[in-house]
């Protein structure tokens, strides 16, 4: 039965997924008719020391695809003529005799040899020809040099068939007909990416929607599915259900994963960066442009913030252009910045923070790609997401950086940088002494406001504080603050003997900052202008999670962060806002003596 010439055996690749009901008798079966047959899939011991017995290969494998096992066993032996089969396949001898007929014969071409299939599924045989549309069948192969891909091999080869027939038994229940299904569709979303890999969401549902009824219609009628029964009635919706799980997986493994861009990154000419949140989440959101930058630094990127927030992306080398909105803008002007960037024909949107504002100005403004950064809200129009991972206390910084991770590009840096002019810096010098201060003694600057009364340390502790740092400390404190914080500024004047206050514009603030050795702040934005000014810091943090806006790594050296162990603070405030809002504030519960002694520590005094 084994042919007598041993370069004219087939190797025979037995392709096993789970089952390993017949594996044994298939193997066996094939034992007396080829000399080389391997065996690829998950181990099974028993069975392993029968292949192993009879002088057999196998070799362990856990890829659910059965082209993706025929393949390896391929590439493990070179061979002209190769016998791929399932491990619940049997040959009939009629099958078996032609095929050792066929490998004698002189062939010049690649050739793929089909076999006529006898099905059984749900433990059923059935009458008619179905077979699964999407998962190649078992044949006999000529090749003459080593395929590359399988599947475009069988499909651009000369087909025949042979005589004889496959008794190919199936899956026996529904859920493993199910399971098998999605490992099916797994496996044709990546061949649908290989053959087209700019596929968009609408060129995916049409698509989804056009194959699955074209399939469904095929296999039901044409090939006589609806005369199967229950059998049929159910191979037919799962085959047809493969497709659209297929597109699904195609959008949600290339699209929204980010690997299609990733792809075509080299395609990309304009950036632009849309982060409409806080003073503080602005300066968070630098270190994303500076990793645009020194991976792409031909890409033109512009950022699009709030008005108050414009200031900090000034003198930024990352940056080309920087669009502003009121903290509160109409209808008619998003409409208006809506107009006036869609004329940049932006490739990429990157919306480092989706909520509604944020999220409908990227829906509007005109580019090939967006990714949305949302971490706690619900996310439609974006093409990439960057969702949650369920680590609550993940930094808003690596945050951020996930965007570009997305799109294949490694952070090389995750500090925060603002620029201050050579002018700014002249000004910040000659205003200093204006106001007569002592530049031989330590500046302090301190920032006692804050949006939300629960970040709030308290003024009355700040005030506490600057007493003591003037008074036992021997060091100047300066209260800086912005326009609105007006009468706080006041409030601390008329309480603390001795203090500076600054009120005043952002940069004006900013170049003030960087001449301080210490910022003392709630957990604002200020403090962040500082640390990313490289000033020491001083935070105190009240209901969040520690590392959420102050990354350790950023904060480890030369600066402190104090925040309190509670069991009431979760990812949500609820027990911070309305309808019951807390009065206590213990997160906030940082002893004015303790932050004084830290102060002095960090300023070289202790």
């Amino acid at each position: 039965m084994i042919p007598s010439h041993p370069e004219k055996n087939p190797t025979v690749v037995i392709a096993h997924r789970a089952e390993v009901e017949h594996l044994e008798r298939s193997f066996l079966d094939l034992l007396p008719w080829f000399e080389n047959i391997i065996v690829v899939g998950p181990e099974h011991p028993q069975i392993l020391q029968v292949v192993k017995h009879h002088g057999r290969s196998w070799i362990n494998s856990d890829s659910p695809h059965i082209v993706e096992l025929w393949e390896e066993g391929m590439r493990s032996r070179e061979s002209d003529w190769y016998l791929l089969i399932q491990s619940t396949e049997y040959l009939s001898t009629v099958l078996k005799e032609a095929i050792t007929e066929i490998i004698q014969s002189s062939q010049d071409k690649p050739k793929v040899y089909t076999f006529a299939h006898q099905n059984f599924f749900l433990k059923q045989r059935l009458k008619y020809n179905l077979e699964w549309t999407h998962e190649l069948q078992s044949g006999l192969l000529f090749a003459s040099t080593h395929p590359v891909s399988l599947d475009e091999f069988i499909h651009s080869a000369k087909t025949e068939s042979l005589d004889g027939e496959l008794v190919h038994f199936g899956e026996r229940t529904l859920s493993e007909a199910t399971q098998n299904s999605i490992q099916r569709a797994d496996w044709l979303s990546d061949q649908l990416y290989k053959k087209s890999p700019g596929l968009n969401k609408r060129m995916l549902v049409s698509g989804a929607i056009k194959y699955f009824s074209k399939n469904l219609f095929t296999t039901w009628l044409v090939r006589r599915g609806i005369r199967e029964g229950y059998e049929g009635l159910v191979f037919c919706l799962l085959d047809s259900v493969v497709i659209l799980f297929a597109y699904l997986g195609y959008y949600e493994k290339y699209v929204r994963s980010g690997k299609q861009i990733e792809s075509q990154r080299s395609s990309i000419k304009k950036i632009l960066v849309i982060k409409v949140r806080g003073l503080g989440d602005a300066v968070l959101a630098t270190p994303v442009l500076k990793n645009l930058k020194t991976h792409m630094p031909k890409v033109s990127i512009s950022v699009l913030t709030f008005n108050f927030c414009k200031g900090l992306f000034e003198n930024n080398p990352n940056v080309d252009e920087v669009y502003g909105l009121p903290g509160d803008p109409s209808s008619n002007e998003q409409a208006k910045i809506t107009r006036t960037l869609n004329d940049q024909n932006f490739d990429l949107i990157i919306n480092l923070h989706a909520r509604n504002l944020s999220s409908k100005l990227a829906k509007n403004i005109k580019a090939r790609w967006r990714i949305g950064r949302s971490y706690f809200l619900r996310e439609k129009f974006t093409d990439v997401l960057i969702g949650s991972d369920h680590e609550p206390d993940k930094s808003s910084i690596e945050r951020d950086l996930d965007c570009i991770r997305a799109i294949g590009l490694d952070p090389v840096e995750k500090q925060p940088e603002l620029f201050v002019s050579d002018e700014e810096y002249k000004w910040a010098n000659e205003y200093l002494a204006e106001q007569n201060l002592d530049r031989s003694k330590k500046l302090i600057m301190i920032h006692p406001a804050v949006t939300q009364y629960y970040r709030h340390w308290g003024l009355e502790k700040f005030i506490e504080l600057s007493r003591n740092l003037i008074n036992e400390g021997g060091h100047q404190v300066m209260g800086i603050f912005s326009p609105m914080e007006q009468s706080i500024a006041d409030s601390l004047v008329a309480k603390v003997e001795g203090i500076f206050v600054y009120v005043g514009p952002l940069r004006p603030s900013m170049a003030l900052i960087q001449q301080a050795d210490l910022m003392i702040d709630n957990d604002s934005g200020p403090s962040h202008v500082s640390q990313a000014l490289k000033v020491p810091t001083m935070v105190l943090v009240g209901p969040d999670f520690k590392n959420t806006y102050r990354d350790e790594q950023i904060y480890e050296n030369g600066n402190y962060v104090f925040h309190q162990d509670i069991p009431c603070r979760d990812l949500f405030f609820s027990r911070c806002l309305p309808p019951e809002p807390c009065q206590e504030l213990t997160c906030m519960n940082h002893a004015v003596k303790e932050v004084f002694d830290k102060a002095q520590e960090l300023l070289g005094c202790k």
